[in-house]
């Protein structure tokens, strides 16, 4: 998959919160989280998505994995912090860690003082 820049990621990141807002005003919302890519070169940037559930709007959506560079952390585990927007979605875009061994990874999130119950996998490649 080739490299996408930071904007051509915001654009995607724009484009796929449209579909998902289609799709949350006709049915209810349950916990979703996506991932793109599910594979991605160390140091690349991937964007998450999702429905956060029973979460009200403004809440804070913690999504983790020890792929993540950030300078936030929930128990541990590197966190991207984002909020839950009108029709439960929440998304951001963040980066991997350039040192990070390749492999895969978990991804899952959190919200309300709780799991959201929801995993998804991430590979990561040299």
């Amino acid at each position: 998959m080739a490299r996408r820049s930071l904007p051509a990621l915001l654009s995607a990141l724009a484009a796929l919160s449209a579909v998902f807002a289609g799709v949350a005003a006709a049915a209810p919302s349950l916990p979703l989280l996506t991932v793109t890519p599910s594979s991605v070169h160390r140091g690349g940037h991937v964007q998450i998505l999702g429905f956060a559930g029973s979460c009200p709007v403004g809440d804070t959506v913690t999504i983790m994995s020890r792929a993540f560079q950030s300078s936030h952390a929930f128990a541990g585990v590197p966190a991207v912090l984002t909020k839950v927007r009108r029709h439960d979605l929440f998304g951001t875009i963040t980066r991997i860690r350039r040192g990070v061994h390749p492999g895969r990874y978990d991804v899952t999130a959190r919200c309300g003082g709780g799991n959201l119950g929801v995993e998804e996998h991430l590979l990561v490649r040299p």
